[in-house]
């Protein structure tokens, strides 16, 4: 393994430039404050076009007669030029100006933090240049080898297919500074210090370097109870999944040099490839586990023994009962529609972590969770589930959505397809783009187990006011605004907001009904009869024609 350590490499800087033979006798004009900026190479300057050919790091060598045909507002845009591409400084040789200009090159580099050296005249550009040019080469192939070097053993290192533990380890010795892998989507924290990793929220800014950046590097600002805040490095690192992961260097941004970079680089790359493993083993355990999930809430196993087979298979055969949970969403805006399977992942993986005993079978809008437990523990927590999806609606990465969440009750392995029956009757009953978000226990249904309960359709909808099927058959929008009307109480206000027409149409169309059907919505009876029915038809699903005698 490379051992290595972060002084080993020197870096050339402007304050090592005025050290050189060729730069003996030399005096800095202005940009103090400049000099510890990294040198990579050095170049005669001919035209102010620096915009088109100048790189970060880059040392200009010039007389500044290229300057002089320049207006002074002009000039003062060439050095903001020269700033903003990461120049790292100027040496001036004198002789050649006819103008005074110097001195305002001078107070505005000083201004900008632009290093200027003055040059001794009788020396010439080619020995400043073959100075700077040597040593950065030198400097460079020295980065190059390390480059190589860490590269190598991180081939042989992935033949060995390490975990994120043991990369993050062997990078915090590498770069001798603790390390932290940050998922933020699902909260993981794998690092070399716990006590780094008990962070309550960390704050991120854009970092560019001039050289040796591959990924994206970000200044951030952790904060922790009790301590005082902290300032470190952070890596994004590439991901399939949704949600933001990075990867912590807990050391002042300013002390990473370009050799720790030229690892951590390196060492992203190997957590990449972890992590496209970890997924695809968790993409071929979900395309198995779905289905076999499937079968069970749907009952399709002809004996005990399969059932027995199957909970084992899936390792939620440790405890006497289970209980069915299913999530039901509707994105808000159409054109995300492509993001459900986001919103998904993000509840599931949420859901995995805090209850290791449960498995799922995931479909296009919905998903549903098998979680096994014994009789001395609660099932799922009403309270603990729906801080999950208050939180995953304050995410901004996440599309704005509305969620129905139905709980079955409890019951043993064989009777697991009776509890998908009462969650899906839930879903059916109940719609969650009507009603908004909702979390419906089938504990608490009251009367509406029975119509769940019936099991055969046809019965249930032997159960309808005859009235109020030929008025679902023959008119669904005055349907639509009775149930409505009943749903908000009699409120023909309410109802004629939800419906969005006039409440003089809804007081027309309830006149209608009861002049045609019979049915009144002063009379209790037939409230409760319309309300019954709605939730039966809901129930039989879309697909459902009521049938009429000849």
């Amino acid at each position: 393994m490379l051992q290595r350590n972060r002084k080993e490499v020197q870096y050339l800087t402007m304050r090592e430039v005025m050290k050189f033979p060729s730069l003996r006798g030399s005096m800095l004009l202005a940009g103090s404050d400049g000099l510890d900026r990294i040198v990579v190479n050095a170049m005669v300057m001919e035209g102010p076009d620096v915009d088109r050919w100048a790189k970060p790091g880059l040392v200009l060598v010039t007389s500044f007669f290229a300057l002089e045909p320049l207006t002074n507002d002009e000039r003062l845009v060439f050095f903001e030029k020269i700033r903003d591409i990461g120049i790292a400084g100027i040496i001036y040789k004198p002789g050649r100006l006819r103008s005074n200009a110097i001195e305002q090159y001078i107070r505005i580099c000083d201004e900008l933090s632009i290093p200027i050296v003055q040059m001794l005249p009788e020396i010439n550009f080619e020995a400043v240049l073959m100075d700077i040019m040597g040593l950065a080469i030198d400097s460079n192939a020295t980065l190059l080898n390390t480059f190589y070097d860490v590269h190598r053993q991180i081939i042989k290192l992935a033949l060995q297919q390490p975990n994120i533990r043991t990369i993050v380890k062997l990078l915090s010795t590498l770069i001798g500074c603790d390390v932290t892998y940050y998922d933020r989507g699902d909260n993981i924290r794998i690092g070399t210090n716990p006590n780094l990793d008990e962070f309550t929220s960390i704050d991120l800014q854009e970092l560019h370097y001039q050289q040796y950046q591959s990924y994206r590097y970000l200044s951030v600002r952790i904060t922790r109870e009790g301590a005082a805040i902290e300032t470190a490095l952070a890596v994004l690192v590439p991901k399939q999944t949704p949600g933001s992961s990075y990867l912590i260097i807990h050391d002042e941004p300013d002390n990473v040099t370009a050799f720790m970079r030229m690892i951590i680089e390196n060492y992203v790359s190997l957590l990449v490839l972890e992590l496209i493993k970890q997924d695809a083993i968790e993409e071929r355990l979900f395309s198995r586990n779905n289905m076999i999930v499937h079968d069970l809430l749907q009952d399709r196993y002809a004996s005990h023994e399969e059932i027995d087979r199957a909970v084992r298979e899936l390792g939620v055969d440790s405890h006497q009962l289970y209980q069915v949970m299913l999530l039901r969403i509707s994105i808000d805006d159409p054109r995300q529609i492509d993001r459900m399977h986001d919103i998904l992942t993000a509840f599931r993986r949420k859901i995995k972590r805090l209850y290791a005993q449960s498995v799922y079978f995931e479909a296009s809008n919905r998903i549903s969770f098998l979680r096994n437990h014994t009789s001395n523990t609660a099932g799922f927590d009403r309270e603990a589930i729906e801080q999950i999806l208050s939180d995953m609606l304050a995410d901004k990465n996440l599309p704005v959505f509305t969620y129905l969440v139905a709980l079955s009750g409890e019951e043993h392995r064989y009777a697991i397809g009776n509890l998908n029956t009462q969650v899906m009757g839930i879903y059916r009953l109940f719609d969650s783009d009507r009603l908004g978000n909702r979390f419906i226990d089938y504990e608490s249904l009251g009367i509406y187990k029975f119509v769940i309960e019936m099991g055969d359709l046809s019965l249930i909808a032997s159960y309808i006011d005859p009235r109020i099927m030929r008025l679902h058959k023959e008119n669904p929008e005055a349907f639509e605004t009775i149930v409505t009307l009943c749903e908000c109480g009699q409120s023909y206000g309410a109802a004629a907001e939800r419906l969005f027409i006039h409440q003089k149409t809804v007081r027309y169309r309830i006149g209608r009904i009861k002049e045609v059907y019979g049915i009144d919505v002063q009379n209790p009876d037939d409230v409760v009869q319309v309300l019954l029915a709605n939730k039966i038809t809901l129930l039989l699903g879309s697909d459902w024609e009521p049938k009429h005698d000849a």
